[in-house]
């Protein structure tokens, strides 16, 4: 069997071996993507960071549906989330025809175990590339590197501080900054990446989580995070506002809304009776204001399943592959077959000539994410260009 390549992050960003912490030999209880009730009784938001000079302009972020070099994730020794975990890096490195799989592990050890796991799963470990890191939850889009392209067609990582107290995340943009010799440029926001999408021709929204009092930036104004995100990522962005965190308990955009071309979008539908209604409102609003533009807007349920927020809209785009959910309890595996059902059949409208498929994301949505809130996009050198059809204008 090839062994995939590794590298070890560890000595960029704390100064050790790459020796294997005890915490990383045994099964984790995994972090919800939202805080814990331990940690929100010991969360202090931080002080804002200090705005480092933003990249030489031009720049422009890099939309997921364009092509990609693969996706980062985090290992988690987690028995309720590897099945996840291997049928989505077998999906990916077997039905796309090009994409890695960047992994972060914690140990050498955890590295085997993985190897082991994805080797009988049938992953392609040819495309997986280990990297030996300190982490603290799976939520990579949350915490990961943003990246955006300059006028030479080079990537550079956009970093902001992230809303959890969980140091080791927060380190992995400046790890990889490190060990992947990209320049680095701190946007100064708390911000988590899930609530943010955008499109290639500027485009860009986030919900109004951007200002919140503990999670997010409330001395800033609507100008001052425009200003950023146009200086740092070269986005116009918009905000909207935020699901109800008695439905989504991130308020993050990722749960109910893709960008799917320059010109389409996917966006959750909600039954008018969940929730006094508010759900199905602000989906709605969103898809008629995108629609008023111009844009083919996409519908896929969004409900809620034993207490969970349960959407196909948290989805990932991967170069000829698209992956979205489905959900399929053990008390009753067919009792969501309908909307499974209904999902693919929209992304298959929504994606023509990409493949269409789907993972099991039962247990994840329980703890408030699915497969889009578990990776982050790394967009491939040599084929993104600073200017697309109108975006200069």
């Amino acid at each position: 069997m090839r062994l995939p390549h590794m590298f070890c992050l560890l000595p960029l960003i704390a100064g050790v071996a790459c020796s294997a912490p005890a915490w990383a030999e045994q099964e984790e209880v995994p972090l919800p993507r939202h805080m814990t009730t331990e940690e929100r009784a010991r969360w202090t938001p931080p002080l804002p960071v200090p705005l480092r000079a933003p990249p030489p302009s031009p720049v422009r972020a890099v939309a997921e549906y364009e092509p990609n070099a693969g996706i980062l994730m985090r290992w988690t020794a987690t028995s309720s989330l590897l099945p996840l975990q291997t049928e989505m890096i077998t999906k990916v490195t077997t039905l796309d025809s090009r994409a890695k799989v960047f992994l972060v592990v914690a140990s050498s050890t955890q590295q085997a175990s993985a190897t082991t796991a994805l080797s009988n799963a049938g992953a392609d470990l040819a495309r997986v590339q280990f990297i030996i890191a300190a982490s603290d939850s799976i939520w990579m889009r949350d915490y990961g590197p943003r990246y955006v392209v300059d006028e030479t067609g080079q990537l550079a990582i956009i970093d902001h501080t992230y809303n959890r107290p969980r140091p080791n995340d927060n380190l992995i943009p400046t790890a990889l900054s490190n060990a992947w010799n990209q320049p680095r440029y701190e946007i100064g926001l708390l911000h988590g990446g899930g609530n943010y999408h955008l499109f290639d021709d500027r485009a860009a929204f986030l919900t109004n989580l951007i200002f919140d009092p503990s999670e997010g930036n409330p001395s800033l104004s609507l100008a001052d995070v425009q200003a950023r995100y146009l200086d740092y990522q070269g986005n116009l962005v918009e905000v909207t506002a935020a699901l109800p965190q008695s439905l989504d308990a991130t308020r993050h955009i990722d749960m109910w809304m893709l960008p799917a071309s320059r010109n389409s979008v996917i966006i959750s539908e909600y039954s008018p009776s969940l929730l006094g209604g508010v759900p199905a409102q602000v989906t709605n609003d969103m898809a008629t204001t995108l629609a008023g533009r111009g844009y083919t807007v996409f519908r896929t349920p969004g409900f809620q399943c034993s207490g969970a927020h349960c959407t196909y809209a948290n989805a990932v785009i991967l170069n000829d592959l698209v992956l979205t959910c489905r959900f399929t309890p053990a008390s009753n595996p067919n009792q969501y077959a309908a909307q499974n059902a209904q999902a693919v059949s929209v992304f298959q409208q929504a994606f023509p000539g990409r493949t269409i498929d789907t993972v099991d994301c039962t247990n994840i949505i329980a703890l408030a994410g699915a497969i889009h809130c578990i990776v982050m996009h790394v967009p491939e050198v040599g084929t993104i260009v600073l200017f697309r059809d109108g975006f200069e204008d």
